[in-house]
């Protein structure tokens, strides 16, 4: 997927990091906030000359060609949450039934993504910019709080983590040179390492309020400093599988404000994943819709 950019840029580091700066969380915060972006609209005005768009081209037609260029030049993260979030979450299921987390804090790891709906599933992100160096500690923090692992990367690594995963029930996903996600080696149920205080901790309070009320009947009725210790020691009385059970169907609350935008042709594909985790409202989609709509000459 070669566009005018990639031609006239020649894949140049710079270039790489400068681009892929641009799908970022912080910047679309700052757009669905005050309707612009000082970030992005510098980066257009500086590369615009090499998107090889017409007079009448907008933000959108613009960012549309950095993320091309990124497919074709810098598959970086944010591409691969990208098509986990268009392809699997969107493509299979929905979100009427299920919800997406985004860098989602397991024990000291922080997973790229977590797909709760019937069950829950890790997808952790190793691309051909990435190293191997952390996935061993990265993978047992995941596992003592779900059953359901993924690694996700390119095609052409699918031979080396292959290797790397001795757990054979760790799964594997290759981004083809299709751009669709294939299924390598399905992953396996294992709830054999499920960790009460790893699942506890990866709650908000209220989350695991719910959950000891939900097991117990009530709450403890201590002061705040100690209420946190005492929930614990309930958890702990809880059998680990129960407890997932329980405590995925709290995260699977966490659920967009605005699910439609997301879901229907209004959003470009390649705002998918960051919608979904800045969490727009109605407003704010409308700034969005309104400044991605704006010619850029």
């Amino acid at each position: 997927m070669i566009n005018a950019m990639s031609i006239a840029l020649q894949n140049s580091v710079d270039t790489n990091l400068s681009v892929s700066g641009i799908f970022s969380n912080s910047h679309f915060k700052r757009v669905i906030s005050n309707g612009r972006s000082k970030f992005i609209d510098t980066k257009i005005e500086k590369y615009v000359p090499f998107l090889g768009l017409n007079k009448d081209a907008t933000r959108k037609d613009a960012l549309e060609a950095f993320y091309s260029y990124l497919l074709s030049e810098y598959r970086c993260e944010y591409v691969y949450k990208n098509f986990i979030t268009k392809n699997i979450l969107l493509g299979r299921h929905s979100l009427n039934t299920s919800t997406l987390l985004n860098e989602f804090r397991v024990g000291s790891s922080l997973a790229d993504l977590v797909l709760i709906n019937a069950k829950s599933v890790v997808y952790e992100i190793k691309t051909e910019l990435d190293t191997p160096e952390r996935l061993e500690d990265q993978l047992t923090d995941y596992q003592k709080a779900f059953p359901n692992i993924y690694l996700v990367t390119h095609h052409s690594l699918i031979d080396k983590y292959l290797s790397i995963l001795e757990d054979e029930n760790i799964g594997l996903i290759a981004l083809t040179d299709k751009f669709h996600l294939s299924v390598i080696r399905k992953a396996k149920y294992n709830p054999e390492h499920l960790e009460i205080i790893t699942m506890f901790k990866a709650l908000r309070k209220e989350e695991y309020s719910n959950v000891i009320k939900e097991v117990f009947g009530e709450l403890p009725d201590v002061p705040n400093m100690y209420y946190f210790k005492e929930c614990f020691e309930l958890a702990e009385q809880i059998e680990p599988e129960n407890f997932h059970r329980l405590m995925s169907n709290e995260l699977k609350k966490r659920k967009p404000k605005e699910t439609e935008p997301i879901q229907s042709n209004l959003l470009p594909v390649f705002l998918s994943n960051i919608c979904l985790t800045i969490d727009p409202t109605a407003n704010q989609y409308d700034r969005l819709f309104k400044y991605l709509k704006t010619k850029i000459n």
